[in-house]
């Protein structure tokens, strides 16, 4: 794999569902981004050709995200543009198909602007199956006894609009439920989940003079407004159990991320364009696996991330950064305890290779979703340009970067600086 050029973008602060950005939907939280990093002139405008542009909770007036993203700021028109969703993981697949399209046409002398948006304050409600049913009746050239008849036979509240759901399709659970059942099977305290979510967020406070400069103020918002400065393990362990309200629950609205409206962007080079545009990091492997929800819906990034070390002969202690996507404390560390098991991976994840053991204190250490949030499709690339800026910063050369989703799917990462 030929590594491909990254440059850090952008992103819009991270913020709770129904607060702050409230009044923007996906595309205005995208152009407002995109017109900003265009105003700091990070890479010539000229050469951005291509824009990959992702969302998770999709607005069904809003036919493609990434082409409607162009459409609305100001960017050229003529940019070509798609749309990508791979739930959680949604613009780390931004990047990676950036990526696929360079080693494929190295010689296409441009930039991919990649990323991805999420506003959970505008998501659409839906409506019932009885619903979808009343008004296709109604709509259609049915008699008016039909339609009468449809009017009788449909129960008032069948017709109310709801929250789009939060629960796997296939399995009618949802991720927080699938995470109380993965921390069960590997014994993962209270307690832990809370230190590691305490750590996110003492780590993200730590980090935030190094990546203040890559926060674009949005409507009088500067920074991120979920960090929790005062929290502290008392304050999180007397919170109550969210998904499994009985006394053996253990993951609370403190040690999950929370909804969250936010944008993020990076920047993708053609090899024949570094000398124009020098990258500050390359994007030297990626992998996307599937994994047995039954055995664990959220235990894909561990075996994401030990592929990408056994095809590159790496080691935990090789790493410079590592970050976890922190849907939930207790699912990084469900996947923590599965990499450092030889026999889990030999058996679940079909990987014999050893890559050394992953010590715990060494991840998330400028912090993770659980204390900046979670905007589904943004969160990749914040990543992204979270490690990239460490890796600049500490003058390291290796990140691995690993994001559970949906589905039983994860994504890993790597990032070097040469």
């Amino acid at each position: 794999m030929t590594p491909i050029g990254l440059k850090r973008g952008l992103r819009t602060p991270f913020v709770k569902m129904s607060k702050e950005f409230a009044r923007l939907n996906a595309v205005k939280l995208s152009t407002r981004l995109i017109d900003a990093i265009l105003e700091k002139q990070l890479v010539p405008a000229d050469r951005i050709q291509h824009l990959i542009w992702g969302s998770v909770v999709a607005d069904p007036n809003i036919y493609s995200i990434g082409r409607e993203a162009v459409l609305g700021s100001k960017l050229d028109n003529r940019v070509e543009a798609y749309s990508v969703t791979r739930a959680c993981a949604t613009s780390l697949q931004a990047a990676a198909n950036a990526v696929t399209y360079y080693q494929t046409f190295p010689g296409d002398a441009s930039i991919a602007l990649v990323g991805g948006v999420e506003s959970f304050s505008t998501a659409r409600p839906v409506i019932t199956d009885e619903a979808a049913a009343f008004f296709q009746t109604m709509a259609s050239k049915a008699s008016v006894f039909q339609k009468l008849g449809a009017f009788i036979k449909t129960p008032f509240w069948k017709l109310m609009p709801t929250a789009p759901s939060a629960k796997e399709y296939s399995t009618g659970l949802t991720m927080g439920q699938h995470c109380e059942q993965m921390v069960k099977a590997f014994k993962v305290s209270r307690q832990r989940q809370d230190r590691l979510a305490l750590a996110s967020h003492q780590n993200a406070v730590k980090a935030r003079p190094f990546l203040a400069s890559q926060l674009v103020t949005i409507d009088g918002t500067a920074k991120d407004t979920l960090i929790r400065q005062d929290t502290s393990l008392q304050a999180l362990g007397a919170l109550a159990p969210v998904f499994d309200r009985s006394s053996a629950g253990t993951l609370t609205a403190g040690n999950s991320s929370p909804l969250t409206d936010g944008a993020a962007a990076l920047f993708c080079i053609s090899p024949s364009l570094e000398r124009v545009v020098p990258p500050e990091a390359y994007l030297s492997d990626f992998e996307f696996v599937g994994v047995e929800p039954k055995d664990g819906l959220l235990m894909g990034p561990g075996k994401a991330m030990l592929r990408i070390l056994q095809r590159r002969k790496l080691r935990w202690n090789e790493i410079d950064y590592v970050e976890f996507h922190e849907a939930f404390a207790g699912q990084v560390l469900c996947n923590i305890e599965a990499i450092n098991s030889p026999v889990y991976r030999k058996n679940s994840y079909g990987i014999d290779y050893d890559a050394g053991t992953l010590d715990e204190a060494r991840i998330n250490s400028w912090g993770g979703s659980v204390a900046y949030g979670h905007p589904f499709g943004a969160t990749g690339a914040r990543m992204l340009n979270q490690a990239i800026t460490y890796l600049m910063e500490t003058k390291s050369r290796r990140a691995l970067i690993g994001i559970c989703t949906a589905g039983g799917l994860g994504g890993a990462a790597l990032v070097e600086r040469r």
